[in-house]
């Protein structure tokens, strides 16, 4: 997983142009601040030197700015909160599959049929936009071959399959998104400018929290197979928990 503990913002300056940029480490805040500056300078170096190019940076090269706000004993899992406040569970092994409507509409006996024919067990949900599949009895790399083909072959988001490779993980999302509950998105971006874009940004918090109760984020259709390999159950029941995938609430 592309992940950091630390995250912080620096600027620097270079022949009176001066820029900021976020920076981050898995070893410290002073790394992460290094890291930060380092980014700003060759910003700031770039606009003097090459005034009208943009520096482009590929998508997903680096790790996406997401705080990480709990790691599971295995390892494998963690959980981060997205640029629009939303909880997300990344894992390195237990495979999730985004099915967006737009794309395909695959009744449930599809997905059925194509884990069948690989001998895969998993669940499988309704989202808000489609589906979601959670295959539970075997380790998949984020990225490889074998990862790539399968998510084609379930129909998997083309951008939801791009990030996986690039970022060497499975994401699920965890809570609604704000703006199908009737909510807007936080106005300030992690890591924060201030302690009062950090306070800002938890009283938004405390509110999204409220209006979210009443949603779900996805609900399991039916299951598929019966294995379930050590050190997922534990992620499948967190994960069924947190998205209220049993209740009966409308999905956002």
């Amino acid at each position: 997983m592309k992940l950091a503990k630390f995250w912080t913002r620096g600027s620097a300056e270079y022949e009176g142009v001066r820029a900021s940029a976020r920076g981050w480490s898995d070893d410290s805040f002073d790394a992460a601040k290094a890291k930060a500056r380092e980014i700003a300078r060759r910003v700031a170096e770039r606009v003097v030197t090459h005034p009208f190019e943009k520096e482009k940076y590929p998508y997903g090269d680096r790790p996406l700015p997401e705080p990480i706000l709990r790691q599971f004993s295995s390892g494998a899992a963690a959980v981060t909160r997205n640029a629009y406040g939303a909880l997300i569970l990344n894992t390195d092994e237990m495979m999730f599959v985004d099915i967006d409507n737009e794309d395909r509409r695959p009744p449930n006996i599809d997905v059925e049929t194509i884990a069948s024919k690989h001998g895969l067990s998993g669940r499988f949900y309704q989202t808000a936009a489609g589906y979601r599949v959670i295959l539970t009895d075997r380790k998949f790399v984020p990225g490889s071959p074998e990862s790539e083909a399968l998510l084609q072959e379930f129909g998997a988001d083309t951008m939801y399959a791009r990030l996986c490779k690039m970022q060497l993980s499975f994401r699920a999302r965890l809570t609604p998104k704000p703006w199908r509950c009737q909510f807007y998105k936080p106005r300030v971006k992690y890591p924060y400018e201030s302690p009062r874009d950090e306070a800002a940004f938890n009283e938004w918090l405390a509110q999204y929290s409220g209006k979210t109760r009443g949603y779900a984020t996805c609900k399991l259709v039916s299951s598929f197979g019966m294995q379930v390999i050590a050190g997922f159950g534990e992620l499948l029941v967190y994960h069924d928990e947190e998205t209220k995938a049993f209740s009966d609430l409308p999905l956002a």
